[in-house]
């Protein structure tokens, strides 16, 4: 049965897909309980000619085997558009049985149809993080499975995959399966489950410049490069290791512990004496490097090339 009560209409704006399909699932969840969405739950496809009769008979018809019956309407913004006054006075008596899921890219605020949906109603962001949000993003992504994600993982996460959400929480249910009863996802783990390169392989190569191992690190970049898309891989972990390489440079020199998580403490170490051996200046030439192969990478370049001369270039 459903809970004991609900809003009579949620609007489900923005303009992420993921987001907006996610919100959707738990609304209907929130509303329906343990019911069968089958007996309860109605889509309406409102880029179609879809009349508002259509909408309003399922709203006011009784649910079966549920307290409560769902109406959704997928990309509603033409729909919000041709009916704002009808729905206006729809919600000066809904239904006490029905609840109106709107799923919208916009909604403005000013409009009086907001205004009403914000005192009886709910209206939902559904925007992807801001500009450095992704991580905190990752850290509830990974609470709502009970796990924690460590900070150097979440890092390596957002280089290789960017902010495709729907990826990312993919991979994310992926990393809490394969951690088991662990409650931590570590980069360790991410290198291992998120793509075919970052598993022993590419770690191996980020070993091999750690330690200013030219031949061992080139031969195994030459492992990791398979298939195509694998060379994006490479490229984010090298990404990866030049940006932790200055956070480390940083901390250093303020005097303080560099935040690695819960990586082994061996590891951290021989990092640390590693940076301070290349120096702030190298370090900045890596990044350097780093971005002319991303740019040569982008234009056109052979993608293996480039990988090769930058590799070289940070075992230098």
């Amino acid at each position: 049965m459903a809970p004991a009560s609900f809003k009579p209409i949620y609007v489900l704006c923005g303009p992420d897909a993921f987001l907006r399909d996610s919100a959707r699932r738990r609304v209907i969840a929130d509303i329906i309980g343990d019911a069968h969405p089958q007996t309860c739950v109605s889509t309406f496809d409102g880029t179609t000619e879809l009349e508002l009769a259509d909408v309003m008979d399922e709203l006011r018809t009784p649910p079966l085997l549920s307290l409560a019956r769902v109406v959704v309407v997928r990309d509603a913004d033409l729909f919000v558009k041709n009916f704002r006054k009808h729905l206006e006075k729809y919600l000066s008596n809904p239904s006490g049985t029905g609840a109106l899921v709107l799923i919208v890219k916009s909604f403005p605020a000013g409009t009086r149809l907001a205004k009403l949906i914000n005192k009886i109603g709910k209206i939902i962001p559904c925007s992807g993080p801001e500009k450095g949000g992704l991580s905190k993003w990752l850290v509830e992504a990974a609470a709502r499975r009970e796990k924690q994600i460590d900070p150097q993982a979440r890092q390596l996460l957002g280089m290789w995959m960017g902010r495709d959400l729907a990826a990312l929480d993919a991979e994310l249910e992926k990393l809490s399966l394969y951690v088991g009863e662990r409650e931590t996802i570590t980069v360790e783990d991410v290198g291992a489950v998120v793509t075919a390169t970052a598993g022993p392989v590419a770690f191996a190569m980020v070993n091999a410049i750690r330690a200013g191992d030219q031949a061992g690190a080139l031969k195994e970049l030459n492992k990791a490069l398979r298939v195509r898309g694998d060379e994006l891989a490479a490229l984010g972990l090298l990404a990866w290791h030049v940006r932790q390489c200055l956070e480390v440079q940083q901390a250093v020199a303020a005097g303080r512990r560099p935040d690695l998580g819960k990586m082994p403490y061996h590891i951290v170490k021989n990092l640390i004496a590693m940076v301070r051996r290349r120096g702030r200046r190298k370090l900045q030439a890596d990044m350097r490097s780093l971005i002319d192969a991303d740019l040569g990478m982008k234009s056109g370049r052979g993608p293996k090339g480039a990988l090769q001369e930058l590799v070289i270039a940070l075992c230098s």
